[in-house]
């Protein structure tokens, strides 16, 4: 019997007679029971199953939700961060259909439409609108027409005078073009820096001319003019004199000053056509096209070098250069820039040599001459490194003892075959290529080795006299060398005299003095030679330690016949000596202007009528004969 069949009998207190009879009966519903708990039990276990299902597909359908919402989120992410990236790109860019409307621009981009009205339709004419010049939009459609998936770029200028570059690419979906991408990028200042750095390359810093690279290319072009034309073109080359005297005396930027006002004037005498070019510190060079005739030329180097030499007032105190100009003239002169340049230079050179302030214009001789001084400069560097050159000695005589007292030393220089090369073609083509001062130091070691090599023979201590130009004076490197060379040796330092021409004391009197006192510390005494020849200026005398004076010969070649020329020895002679200093004369060619050099009290003459200079050799030959005199000095 069902379980819930008989509780349900028993609480209904029915007897067990009853049972028994309708036990068939009873029987049928207990089955029945059992039959409906069955199927409740199998709707139960469905109900079940399909709950479960019900539940995973919730969470299924749930996942599935929370996947999209993420999703969802990522992609309104990546949309937010392509517009931010989009705006945020520092160019405008445009996306256009097939018939070239706006489909998205950025915000660089609608500002650009908004600035200039433009509407978002029509994207190549209204961009026409916008540019300076041209027609830029067929351009583009020209080229489209030919290869629609082509890359495209470009530059164009707006009307407001800025400058853009722009690019574009195709946009395409499975292969096919949808349209395009357009992408524009203001270049003004890196157009600006172009034009700075392009202005640069071709101008000085300094003065804003033209510099060396852009003078050559006018004058190329101008050439090619002239060739057409058949005209005369000039190149003038132009080198101040005395330009390093006002960077001396008033410091680099008041030379920079100077020039600056110098390329005012210049301009002020030049044409518009004309160009003025600076291609050194003070080298100028001016391009003068359509020459009508040599004279034009003549007339405008005059009225350059008259203007150059007008007074400038730098830091408030007048200065003064002049300069030397050399002309070439196309096509007699040269055909090409490069010889017109070099020959303009030549005839700079020329002038410059011939007493400045003045110009030349180039002849074929300069050309020889300047082969010939290539020549010797050449021979002269080997020279040097085989020890060709050798010292001379010309003596010094006391006037009151009459005894060789010192001597000048002199280069002289004698090449392999024994032949003579004459001081004065050699010694400014040392000047002008620095190879004066490997031959000062080896004048200065000869002379000290040779009053060493006296000293060990106990010949009478004597002063040997040796040149300097400014070249060396002005370089602390060989001031040092002589420093070294006399702490080095065993002589002392006041048996070198040191011979300097008014010159060098044109420049820094400042510099000059002071390197002076640097070598008096070491006992070197100074001689001012040639004075009265140059610019002179007794102020030297009293400023700088200088303890010889040498006059020059010119001032003695007429004392015998002309009062005037004595008069004025004489005066020299006596302002010395109320100066402390010794007095030298030079250039002695007779007995009568030794006679009058003793007699007007001169410490030492030197000069042919004497001794002629010797070899080294000679000289300590010479002296070992003369008497010892202890007390023979100067």
């Amino acid at each position: 019997m069902h379980k819930l069949l008989a509780r349900q009998l028993k609480r209904s207190k029915v007897d067990e007679s009853f049972v028994q009879e309708y036990t068939d009966i009873i029987s049928r519903v207990s089955d029945a029971y059992e039959l409906n708990e069955r199927e409740i039990n199998i709707l139960e276990r469905s109900l079940f199953i399909t709950s479960n299902e019900l539940n995973e597909r919730n969470d299924l359908l749930k996942n599935q939700l929370n996947e999209l919402s993420d999703t969802q989120q990522q992609l309104e992410h990546s949309i937010s961060v392509l517009n931010a990236t989009f705006d945020a790109i520092g160019e405008q860019v445009t996306v256009l259909d097939l018939k070239g409307n706006v489909v998205s621009a950025n915000i660089m981009a609608r500002e650009f439409f908004e600035r200039f009205n433009l509407d978002a339709y029509n994207y190549f004419s209204q961009i026409d609108k916008v540019i300076k010049k041209g027609n830029k939009s067929a351009d583009i459609i020209a080229q489209l027409k030919a290869d629609s998936k082509q890359a495209l770029s470009g530059e164009f200028e707006s009307i407001d005078d800025k400058h853009y570059s722009y690019r574009s690419l195709p946009q395409l979906k499975n292969g096919q073009l949808i349209g395009r991408v357009f992408c524009i990028r203001d270049i003004s200042v890196e157009k600006e820096h172009e034009e700075i750095i392009h202005f640069q390359a071709y101008h000085d810093a300094l003065t804003g001319l033209a510099n060396r690279q852009l003078f050559m290319d006018r004058l190329e072009h101008s050439l090619t003019l002239a060739r057409r034309d058949d005209s005369m073109t000039a190149v003038l080359f132009l080198d101040l004199d005395n330009f390093k005297r006002v960077n001396d005396t008033e410091g680099h930027k008041g030379g920079d000053e100077l020039l600056i006002k110098m390329v005012e004037r210049i301009n002020h005498r030049l044409r518009e056509q004309d160009t003025l070019a600076r291609i050194g510190g003070d080298e100028f060079v001016i391009l003068v096209e359509l020459v009508k005739s040599k004279n034009n030329i003549e007339n405008l180097c005059d009225a350059l070098l008259e203007t150059i030499s007008k007074e400038f007032i730098i830091n408030g105190r007048p200065q003064y250069v002049s300069s030397s100009i050399g002309i070439a003239l196309y096509p007699q002169d040269g055909i090409t820039p490069d010889s017109l340049l070099s020959n303009a230079d030549m005839a700079m050179y020329d002038a410059k040599n011939n007493g400045k302030n003045a110009y030349r214009f180039y002849h074929r001789k300069l050309e020889a001459h300047a082969r010939e001084q290539m020549d010797i400069e050449r021979e002269l560097r080997k020279a040097i490194n085989n020890q060709e050159l050798e010292i001379y000695l010309q003596p010094k005589i006391g006037l009151d003892c009459n005894q060789i007292l010192g001597a000048e030393v002199l280069m002289r220089w004698f090449t392999a075959s024994g032949e003579s090369v004459p001081p004065d073609l050699f010694i400014p083509i040392a000047e002008s290529t620095g190879l004066i001062k490997k031959i000062g130091e080896f004048a200065i070691s000869s002379a000290i080795s040779l009053l060493e090599q006296w000293q060990k023979e106990n010949i009478t201590p004597l002063k040997l006299a040796v040149n300097l130009s400014i070249i060396e004076f002005q370089d602390e490197h060989f001031i040092d060398y002589i420093i070294e060379s006399i702490s080095s040796s065993t002589i002392s330092g006041n048996q070198l005299i040191i011979e300097l021409t008014e010159s060098i004391f044109m420049e820094n009197k400042e510099k000059m003095s002071k390197t002076m006192h640097k070598l008096k510390h070491y006992g070197v005494a100074f001689a001012l030679d040639d004075f009265g020849k140059g610019y002179s200026s007794f102020s030297y005398l009293q400023l700088l330690p200088i303890d010889y004076l040498k006059i020059d010969k010119s001032f003695l070649q007429n004392v015998i016949t002309d009062e005037q020329s004595a008069a004025i020895a004489k005066c020299i002679i006596d302002i010395g000596h109320n100066l402390d200093l010794a007095i030298i004369a030079e250039g002695i060619e007779d007995q009568e202007t030794l006679d009058y050099v003793s007699k007007a009290q001169c410490e030492m003459a030197q000069g042919f009528f004497m001794y002629r200079p010797m070899p080294s050799d000679s000289f300590t030959k010479l002296i070992q004969k003369q008497p010892t005199q202890s007390d023979m000095t100067i």
